[in-house]
C-alpha cells in the first residue's frame, strides 16, 4: 500500500494561546491554499467544514508538491532494488 508522503508529513505549530502543540499536515496546507485560490469567501466562519485560513501561509506549494512528485517517484524505483519506501520512526 502506497503512502499518501503529504497526509504523513506534517509541520508542528505550538499555539501562542494555550502553549499546546499541534500537527498541521501537509496535504491540509495544500486544501487551505486552493481554498483561498478559489475564491473561498470566510474559511475561518465555519471551522468544522473548512480549515483555518493560517494553514494557507506555512509553506509554498510547489515545494508541497515537489516532495510529493520525489516521493513517488522514489516510491516508484524502491522495488527495483527489491525494497519499499518508508518512513522511519526517530
Amino acid at each position: 500500500m502506497a503512502l499518501d508522503i503529504l497526509d504523513a508529513v506534517a509541520i508542528e505549530l505550538e499555539c501562542v494561546a494555550c502553549g499546546g502543540r499541534y500537527e498541521i499536515p501537509l496535504r491540509q496546507v495544500l486544501v487551505s491554499r486552493q481554498m483561498l485560490h478559489d475564491g473561498c469567501p470566510v474559511p475561518n466562519q465555519f471551522t468544522n467544514e473548512c480549515p483555518p485560513l493560517y494553514y494557507s501561509d506555512l509553506v509554498e506549494s510547489e515545494l508541497i508538491l515537489e516532495l510529493e512528485r520525489i516521493w513517488l517517484l522514489l516510491e516508484e524505483r524502491a522495488p527495483h532494488a527489491g525494497g519499499r519506501l518508508i518512513l522511519r520512526k526517530i
